[in-house]
């Protein structure tokens, strides 16, 4: 199995279990891991969609090149999950006055 195959199990099955034990109890976590969470929600649906559109090109636009195509159907769905959650940990929260 290369790395590859691993990144898209992982993306496919890794990045949702670990979302999903991170939005348990939700409300009773810091505001940064709400916000890793619905960052790596957001990451991971864009993410999904960019690989849906990708996966819908003919092989026949990729021959000969570059293993673009390989790369972001492998790794789309687990970077896209980890960049959406650094995206909302970086993010300032919001401010509530009292």
């Amino acid at each position: 199995m290369s790395w590859e195959h691993v990144a898209l199990l992982l993306g496919l099955f890794g990045v949702p279990v670990l979302l999903l034990s991170l939005g348990h109890r939700l409300r009773r976590r810091p505001a940064v891991w709400r916000r890793v969470f619905w960052g790596g929600v957001i990451g991971h649906s864009f993410a999904l969609l960019a690989l849906m559109i990708v996966t819908m090109v003919p092989p026949v636009l990729w021959e000969g090149g570059i293993r673009a195509r390989d790369v972001a159907v492998h790794w789309m769905l687990a970077v896209g999950a980890v960049v959406g959650g650094a995206i909302g940990a970086a993010l300032a929260g919001r401010r509530q006055e009292p």
